[in-house]
C-alpha cells in the first residue's frame, strides 16, 4: 500500500500540514522480519525489482516504511512525537536490523504549506540522540500549496 504525495497536496485542510515516516531501505530483505523484529505494521512496503505501479519502471531497491498521520500543524514536533512515541523504544531493535541487514534508515518529512503559514523546524535533543543511534539521515520536504 502506497500514500502518493498527491494524499497530502490534496488534504482538505485551512493551514499547513505535516507527515512523517521512518523508512528503511536495502538491497534486498525479508520485510517481514523487520515488521516482525519492530512489532510494528508499515504503512507500505516493497521490493527490489518490483514494477512501480504503471510506469514501466523497477523498484531500485527494497523498502519498509512506516507513515504517521498527516497532521494539521505548525510546529514539526508534533510528527516527531508520533515517531518517537513508537519507536524511541525499539532503538536496540533498530540498531541491529540495520547491521545485520546493511540497511539505510531515514526520518522524513514532508510538509505542504498553506496560506502562506511555514512551520517551525527543529528537532529537540531527545530526537536528535535517537536518530543518531539508529544511523538515520534526515529528509525534510516541503511544498507550498
Amino acid at each position: 500500500m502506497e500514500f502518493p504525495l498527491e494524499n497530502l497536496l490534496n488534504k482538505n485542510t485551512a493551514h499547513t500540514n505535516i507527515r512523517a515516516s521512518l523508512r528503511i531501505l536495502g538491497e534486498y530483505f525479508d520485510v517481514q522480519k523487520i515488521t516482525d523484529a519492530l512489532e510494528v505494521a508499515p504503512s507500505c512496503t516493497w521490493n527490489k525489482g518490483e514494477f512501480i505501479r504503471d510506469s514501466g519502471k523497477k523498484r531500485t531497491y527494497t523498502a519498509w516504511i512506516y507513515k504517521t498521520e498527516i497532521i494539521e500543524t505548525l510546529d514539526i514536533n508534533a510528527s516527531v512525537k508520533q515517531i518517537g512515541e513508537l519507536f524511541y523504544s525499539k532503538v536496540d531493535n533498530l540498531v541491529g536490523l540495520r547491521k545485520q541487514y546493511e540497511l539505510d534508515i531515514s526520518i522524513d518529512f514532508v510538509i505542504v504549506i498553506k496560506n502562506e503559514e511555514p512551520p517551525a523546524i527543529y528537532f529537540e535533543p531527545d530526537f536528535i540522540r535517537f536518530a543518531a543511534k539508529i544511523g538515520a539521515q534526515f529528509d525534510v520536504d516541503t511544498y507550498i500549496n
